[in-house]
């Protein structure tokens, strides 16, 4: 048991300090050691974990809007990553220029609202390259014309696609676009200024023109699914959606869509009896009913086939095959 001083020893030991017989000596100073400076204005809501799988995510999207915008825009277009970082809500809007092209969007089935902001200087360059130009900025910043933020529309639409992809592997997100506005400040109120947000930078190079846009979206809307956002779970949902033994461009290849056409038969009319045809009139074709009939794919037969109903739906029944994937492809 420790030893206990009695009132005596007390009374000498504070009598000797006061007459400076006894040395007033401090507890040994641990350098920091378990202190971690914590500023209560700005809280991380986001562990380091969660940012690192959030600037993974949008690495990825910059490589697949970087290739949708190239596609579109016809040029290379090379589209990176800056940085992620954590602010509250009222930094974030305080420093957008004035006027700017701001959207409002929401990412279903998350509740709640983000923005996304283009700098004029990106946005005219992406304009001006639509409009026939090489690219470039204009001098003195402006707001869009309704023409402009039409065109800029197509745009975040296909930003909206590839984040779509990009996130497929957290959470399957339906973007929707609510209001594009050029004054900042209008959305202020949308949240209380001391919300945290999540703010990704990308910088985008449309011809002699390098820009920025802005992904932001708030803590309270990626809360559902922060959980999802650790780095094991990133990864291994990340190839959940990949069959065995498909690689990742034969993913992509197999979402494409490629009309099918089958042709009943074919006939030629003359102008005059084309334009005299009325309901009820018979007209003859050079194939008979009982024949199989010719299926095509992207323009080419591939198929041969029964036409027929299926659920009170025309279709038609494969019956022969006129070539396989290799001879279609070449």
């Amino acid at each position: 048991m420790a030893e206990i001083l009695s009132q005596n020893e007390i009374d000498a030991l504070l009598s000797a300090l006061s007459s400076g017989e006894v040395a007033d000596t401090q507890a040994p100073h641990e350098s920091g050691k378990g202190i971690k400076l914590y500023d209560f204005k700005h809280p991380d809501r986001f562990s380091k974990d969660q940012t690192r799988s959030l600037h993974m995510l949008h690495e990825h999207f910059s490589r697949l809007f970087s290739t949708s915008l190239s596609t579109y825009l016809r040029t290379i277009i090379e589209v990176k990553l800056v940085s992620v970082d954590q602010l509250s809500y009222d930094e974030f809007i305080r420093s957008i220029p004035n006027p700017t092209c701001i959207s409002l969007f929401q990412m279903r089935p998350l509740e709640g609202n983000a923005l996304l902001e283009f700098s004029p200087t990106l946005s005219f360059a992406i304009i001006d390259r639509l409009m026939g130009g090489r690219g470039q900025a204009l001098y003195k910043n402006r707001e869009l014309t309704e023409i402009e933020r039409s065109i800029l529309v197509k745009i975040i639409e296909r930003i909206f696609d590839s984040m779509e992809e990009a996130w497929a592997s957290v959470v399957s997100l339906k973007m929707d676009l609510k209001a594009t506005e050029a004054n900042p400040q209008l959305f202020l109120q949308l949240y209380l200024p001391t919300e945290m947000v999540i703010l990704m930078t990308h910088e985008a190079n449309v011809g002699n023109t390098v820009g920025t846009f802005c992904i932001c979206i708030p803590y309270v809307v990626l809360e559902p699914v922060a959980a999802r956002l650790s780095s094991r779970s990133w990864f291994s949902g990340k190839t959940g959606t990949e069959e065995p033994g498909q690689s990742p461009m034969e993913g992509h290849l197999r979402k494409f869509n490629l009309p099918l056409t089958a042709t009943l038969g074919q006939t030629h009319l003359k102008i005059r009896d084309l334009l005299g045809l009325e309901k009820g009139d018979v007209v003859s074709l050079d194939q008979r009913k009982d024949e199989e009939i010719s299926v095509s794919l992207s323009g080419k037969p591939m198929f041969l086939g029964r036409p027929g109903t299926h659920r009170r739906h025309r279709a038609f029944k494969v019956t022969r095959v006129l070539g396989g994937e290799t001879e279609w492809l070449a």
